[in-house]
């Protein structure tokens, strides 16, 4: 079959919300759609690297299924509990807000699921729907004090998103102050007065007003929207027939200031579980692995448990096999209008081998199984082309180099947010072989991580190996940041693991996500990713590593 591969040629975008031209057509349905969109299937959080497929997946729902609402959260204007004086003096006392955060979650998402139904999606007609609500619901005090929760606030029932958010930020900040006595104002003015005036009563007039604070934040689970719960289960959404989806992705974008965020993200898993009592709706969300890391690190003071939540998560993974029909997919629809009778594949496109390897092998184990990779290598495939029909094992190597110094480039931003300036710690791995021991890291090679970190080679250079570099200076000795290096290394992707003698390597994206260092031993040796050997100036290793 002669094909015709022209310059600009290309298989697709890097992300989904940019991929419309080859979405729609080479959609690949894993059991991870089925798993995600089934109302009794407790997973409910797609969780997955960069180019793992979370928005494709959300994007596909939205399409392809009746009864779904997108909530964007930059729709929420959330930045506007950053501008609340109230909420930012309380958080600055240390006063725990997480209760708050949770109920601001289920009022919106309450008021969103209610808007899916007919019958409230115009106002007119839900006037009527209510008052029927209030006629029969009336000898039951708990359906009662739902209704009025909810529609209490007229007009504003229908309002936007922001609006609702406001709406709420003012009750709680009038309960905190009619609670206090007085003034947000009058209050700071007595804890900085309390804080030059030492004596034991004025001390414990501080702790007073600080509890009472802390009191009714607490209080601010309204046992109303228990109510509410059981009002939406039984006598709303009891259509069991009818499914029913919100669904929220970007959840790693600037929408509100990162500090906030975290907590915003920590408080909606949080919140997942409350809306299970509706058994025909699933809220699905999207999140980034790097992002459910930051958020571990940055609130588990708190006691934020990821076990706790496991069996609402959905790892994404792909097999081989899913892969190879996502490429085959997108090749099909690179050429549909060259050819009519015939359906062309990787094989067709490719030759057969690279050097002793399969081709799509070869490909393959220079990823992290997942299919932006695939994109990014077969574009650069593309790229190196001058013409011609056939993509031959020449092109393929040449593309290899572009490939891999993108992919050393994206693993660095991809963790940026969870661990800091990662190029350094990666470079280490020019110092080693492609396979490696824990003794290979040796001081003299952290010594020499640490003089380029601290010595201002790296500008502005921030995160978790400053740190530990500073700590060293100290006086400490080199076995914590050996620790910490493998670890990353291994969370990001960067290195695979191979626990004892005969066994095979582990790696992040396909077997567990966090390195056990408790089960490091003599014969326990590191490997180099593939995807990083051109890169990193290293030979390819005779056998596959993945």
């Amino acid at each position: 079959m002669a094909f015709v591969l022209r310059p600009g040629m290309n298989v697709g975008a890097m992300s989904a919300e940019d991929d419309e031209a080859f979405l729609a057509d080479c959609f690949v349905e894993t059991t991870d759609l089925s798993r995600i969109a089934s109302p009794t299937n407790a997973r409910c959080i797609a969780l997955g690297r960069t180019g793992a497929g979370k928005s494709a997946i959300l994007l596909h729902l939205e399409d392809n299924f009746p009864n779904v609402v997108r909530l964007n959260p930059d729709s929420l204007s959330l930045n506007y509990i950053s501008n609340s004086t109230i909420l930012t003096y309380f958080e600055s006392l240390n006063i725990d807000l997480d209760v708050f955060y949770q109920l601001l979650w289920r009022h919106v998402l309450t008021i969103e699921l209610l808007q899916l139904k007919k019958q409230f999606s115009d106002e007119q007609i839900s006037q009527r729907v209510i008052a029927s609500f209030y006629e029969r619901l009336r000898p039951n005090e708990k359906k009662r004090r739902a209704l009025n929760y909810l529609f209490k606030f007229g007009d504003s029932f229908w309002s936007d998103t922001e609006h609702r958010v406001r709406e709420v930020l003012h009750k709680i900040e009038k309960s905190l102050e009619d609670e206090i006595g007085f003034s947000i104002e009058a209050f700071k003015a007595k804890v900085n007065a309390s804080s030059k005036d030492k004596d034991a009563s004025s001390v414990q007039q501080t702790i007073e007003v600080l509890n009472k604070a802390q009191n009714v934040v607490n209080g601010v689970q309204f046992q109303e929207l228990n109510y509410v719960m059981e009002f939406l289960s039984e006598d709303v959404f009891n259509d069991l027939n009818t499914q029913y989806f919100i669904i929220i992705d970007d959840l790693d974008t600037g929408w509100v200031h990162d500090k906030l965020r975290f907590k915003l993200v920590r408080a909606l898993i949080e919140t997942l579980r409350k809306f299970r009592k509706v058994k025909n709706l699933k809220i699905v969300i999207g999140l980034r692995a790097d992002l459910l890391e930051t958020v571990l690190s940055e609130t588990s003071a708190r006691g934020f448990q990821t076990e706790k939540y496991e069996d609402m998560m959905l790892r994404l993974r792909w097999s081989k096999e899913e892969l190879k029909t996502f490429t085959n997919k997108r090749i099909e629809h690179l050429f549909k209008d060259q050819y009519t009778n015939t359906v062309p594949t990787f094989e067709d496109a490719f030759s057969a081998r690279v050097g002793s390897q399969d081709t799509f092998d070869y490909i393959l184990d220079r990823t992290l199984h997942r299919p932006r990779d695939i994109i990014v290598f077969i574009n650069e495939c593309l790229d190196n082309l001058s013409g011609g029909s056939h993509i031959g094992q020449k092109i393929v190597r040449n593309a290899e180099a572009g490939y891999s110094k993108k992919r050393l480039r994206s693993l660095a931003d991809e963790w940026r947010e969870a661990y800091g300036d990662l190029e350094e710690p990666i470079n280490v791995l020019r110092e080693l072989e492609v396979r490696f021991t824990v003794k290979d890291v040796s001081d003299k090679v952290l010594e020499g991580l640490c003089i380029t970190l601290m010595a201002g080679d790296v500008i502005g250079s921030t995160g978790v190996f400053i740190n530990e570099c500073e700590i060293v200076t100290r006086g400490s000795s080199y076995d914590r940041i050996r620790r910490r290096l493998l670890e990353v290394l291994y969370i990001i992707g960067a290195i695979g693991v191979r626990m004892r003698k005969g066994g095979l390597y582990e790696w992040s994206y396909k077997n567990e996500p966090i390195l056990d260092f408790t089960g490091i031993n003599e014969e326990t040796i590191f490997a180099i990713h593939p995807m990083l050997f051109r890169a990193l100036n290293k030979k390819a290793d005779p056998s596959s590593l993945v």
